[in-house]
């Protein structure tokens, strides 16, 4: 996906596109310790969840949801299952689901006993669009020449506000039903027991002030030449945010990740960062930042929250308040807590002008 729809609107699986190549080799199969297994192959698991000893993970390639060692779950060929989360009681089972344009998204629920489930979220983006009032792009600093380059990057105004659009990627089972993080409506929604859809929380722009350092990497990753876009030196430009993941602590406080709109590459710097959410007001507190592609989190009963860094060394952890390294993993895209244990998503090589798989991804179980 070329850099103009990445500064507008840095769609999930463009982002994995982006770096497929860049993802390393899978992990090796097998165990070098008891605790640490490679548990199975998935081309892009954008999502794993655990429940009960089960491991699930949805695979936006294929589009299905398996559970390793089970066989498939859910199969909707052509369509991003990217979501996928379980009740406690694992009798209930939801993952979402969105088509190559994201004219057709939504979140089935399905539950033992009973008919499924299904939330038109695309209708109520349609419908409502979210963060339609929250204003993009140039906020500060503009000038006639930053906002003729800016509006090329983009294909639309250099300044504008919340597009229609709707990519539900991850789902998060809530004491009222479930949640999902939109990364196209960039917000997160409320679906219920019925599957009626309702806004939670649309996130805060990204607002970065361009430097001189920033301008050069950013020319230089788009082969321009040296000091032909000097003019953007001094621009604000408030990118969107791009929930990636959602998850519920013990507390029923929402931990959300954000992938930033725009260059994914380092021109910019590390960008990504997590936000914690009062499910009763709908507020959204930033918790973290400087994450390089905060693709997914997963919190532990502990409080500890860990976040997959796609463009960094693999899995961070935030405890205390700090940002550490918690465990070198490249490529993961997706991460798991489950007592004792994390489960990392690493992923895979696709060649995605033929279709051809290069190499798989994988699911990794480790002590934590």
């Amino acid at each position: 996906m070329g850099i103009n729809v990445r500064l507008r609107t840095a769609a999930v699986v463009a982002c994995a596109v982006t770096v497929a190549g860049l993802a390393g080799t899978p992990a090796a199969s097998g165990a070098s310790r008891n605790w640490e297994r490679n548990l199975g192959s998935a081309v892009l698991p954008f999502n794993v969840a655990v429940n009960q000893q089960k491991v699930y993970v949805a695979d936006g390639y294929s589009g299905t949801v398996s559970q390793i060692g089970g066989g498939t779950v859910v199969s909707m060929p052509g369509m991003d299952v990217s979501g996928i989360d379980l009740s406690a009681d694992g009798r209930s089972m939801a993952w979402t689901w969105s088509n190559n344009d994201h004219s057709s998204t939504g979140l089935t629920v399905r539950t033992k006993g009973r008919p499924d489930v299904s939330a038109d979220i695309s209708g109520y983006e349609l419908a409502h669009n979210p963060d339609g009032s929250s204003t993009y792009g140039i906020v500060a600093g503009g000038n006639p020449c930053a906002e003729a380059i800016l509006g090329g990057l983009t294909g639309g105004p250099a300044t504008y506000h919340g597009i229609v659009d709707s990519h539900p990627y991850s789902v998060a089972r809530s004491g009222s039903g479930w949640l999902v993080a939109d990364a196209g409506a960039n917000a997160v929604l409320r679906v219920d027991a019925q599957g009626h859809v309702s806004t939670l929380s649309v996130l805060p722009a990204q607002p970065v002030t361009l430097t001189q350092a920033m301008v050069d990497g950013l020319a230089a990753s788009m082969g321009a030449p040296a000091g032909s876009l000097d003019c953007l030196v001094g621009v604000t430009y408030a990118f969107e945010p791009v929930p990636t993941d959602v998850e519920v602590d013990n507390h029923g406080m929402v931990w959300v990740s954000v992938l930033p709109g725009g260059p994914e590459d380092p021109s910019l710097g590390a960008r990504g960062a997590v936000y914690r959410i009062n499910p009763s007001t709908g507020a959204a507190t930033r918790v973290a930042g400087g994450f390089a592609g905060a693709t997914n989190l997963a919190v532990a009963d502990d409080g500890t929250v860990y976040v997959a860094e796609l463009f960094g060394a693999g899995i961070s952890k935030i405890s205390g308040g700090t940002v550490s390294p918690a465990r070198s993993f490249p490529g993961a895209v997706s991460v798991e807590v489950h007592g004792g244990y994390l489960y990392v998503g690493q992923l895979g090589n696709v060649d995605f002008e033929t279709g051809q798989v290069l190499a798989d991804g994988s699911v990794t179980r480790f002590k934590r």
